[in-house]
């Protein structure tokens, strides 16, 4: 995506303005609910529509989600799903690849798409009188692709190439092992990208096949944002995406996963200067009610200002990490908190994982400062609002928490998080640290014995 810097006085100052008064808006009113006009329906082929009415700019925004991606693979299929994101931009039987593309260009629109390990998400923003036509290309490229010989060869090569280039990045081989670490013996253990043998090897029809089986309209999300009357929305879905024939059982997933009772730190060496250390911990499933407790233990965790962990792993003269981060992996099945840092001094692992692991269990024996809980809270209402008016964005930002728990989930966050207090974070953390697990994986320098 591309940033946009602000430069002159005057839009600083703005939206300076704007972002203080969301924050006393929020503060003053508790929840900070805002009142939305939300339609759901689902169409009798499976397909599911999510209707937002947001009268703020005369755009609209169609994102598509499919149950697609390496979560729904296999060893032989690896790869497929990401190769196939990009075929679907090359042709269908009605609409070349430049139709498809310089169509929605010219129409004052943008379309993008990208693949994750537990969907695919395809989007489309257009001014709101063009949006038939963009419904009409996003509809055609999901279920009319024909993918094409020649395009079909020149998309692998474009694929075997982004793979290889992934390979050179070391941060992308800790990625990997992390992953295999972590997730061993489960879907989430898969790369989103494939090998590139995988994709070499894969024929035309393999991936049709594949297509078909997972591209189908029950398997699909649909979310619109923008400005737009519900039930006209509501009749060009069901003429663009209703009346797609319903597909069968497809690939079908059945995900087991244990956190490891066994502590334990996994090594592997690469021609690197820095280590990368993973670690993950146990943390509650997004349906649990202390997960928003974590989110926001997580966010003060994070702050770089004000955070323990930071002072913990970065602190004196000298830091033990050149740089942290902390997060929620959440999937539909589990969550874990992942710890992420970077440090010279490989020596020092098991002295980094004590040190998060005592900051961890810190947590759950005194409580945060109800106003520093606040403004966090604040922050992180304010960012959600703003990231609402910026459309297709939205649906960049929050694929990952719509894979994992739905839009429901999603659009519950906000007021979520105004239930949780200093005490329900001790609480939470308590519960899950009073006696700590966790599970690391570390890429270190070849020459470290």
């Amino acid at each position: 995506m591309m940033n946009k810097r602000i430069i002159q006085l005057f839009p600083i100052l703005l939206i300076a303005f704007i972002v203080t008064g969301f924050g006393i808006y929020l503060s003053g009113c508790g929840t900070g609910t805002v009142e939305k006009k939300i339609v759901e329906k689902t169409f009798s082929n499976g397909f599911r529509l999510i209707l937002n009415e947001n009268h703020a700019s005369p755009m609209i925004t169609s994102i598509v989600m499919v149950e697609a991606g390496s979560k729904f693979e296999n060893d032989q299929t690896n790869g497929f799903t990401h190769l196939l994101e990009h075929l679907n931009f090359d042709g269908t039987a009605t609409k070349s690849r430049i139709e498809i593309n310089e169509g929605i260009k010219n129409h004052g629109g943008y379309i993008n798409a990208f693949t994750r390990k537990d969907a695919t998400t395809y989007m489309i923003l257009m001014p709101s009188e063009f949006i038939e036509y963009g419904l009409d290309v996003q509809s055609d490229q999901l279920f009319g692709s024909i993918f094409p010989e020649d395009e079909f060869e020149k998309e692998r090569k474009v694929v075997t190439e982004e793979i290889w280039m992934n390979y050179d990045n070391i941060g992308y081989q800790a990625d990997i092992f992390t992953d295999s670490v972590f997730y061993a013996g489960t879907p989430y253990e898969r790369t989103v990208l494939g090998s590139p043998k995988t994709i070499e090897e894969v024929s035309r029809q393999a991936v049709v096949d594949y297509y078909k089986s997972q591209y189908t309209p029950d398997k699909m999300l649909g979310i619109a944002i923008g400005d737009f009357d519900p039930d006209s929305m509501i009749a060009l879905y069901e003429t663009y995406f209703g009346e797609r024939e319903r597909g069968d059982a497809g690939m079908q997933v059945d995900v087991k996963y244990e956190f490891p009772a066994q502590d334990s730190v996994h090594y592997k060496t690469a021609e690197t200067r820095v280590t990368y250390l993973n670690i993950a911990f146990p943390a509650p499933q997004h349906e649990d009610a202390d997960y928003y407790a974590f989110d926001m233990m997580v966010n003060y965790l994070g702050d770089e200002e004000t955070s323990p962990l930071y002072r913990e792993l970065k602190g004196g003269e000298e830091p033990l990490v050149q740089s942290v981060s902390i997060y929620l992996d959440t999937k539909k099945e589990f969550t874990n908190l992942i710890v992420s840092v970077m440090t010279d001094d490989p020596a020092r692992i098991d002295e980094i994982i004590n040190r998060i692991k005592a900051v961890l269990q810190r947590m759950g024996q005194s409580e945060i400062d109800p106003e520093e809980l606040q403004r966090f809270i604040v922050k992180a209402k304010v960012d959600e609002y703003l990231l609402e008016e910026r459309l297709h964005y939205w649906g960049i930002m929050k694929s990952a928490l719509l894979a994992a728990g739905g839009y429901d989930f999603v659009a519950g966050y906000v007021n979520n998080l105004s239930s949780v207090t200093p005490e329900a974070i001790k609480n939470a953390a308590g519960k899950y640290y009073s006696d700590i697990h966790y599970i690391a994986a570390a890429v270190v320098p070849e020459n470290v014995g």
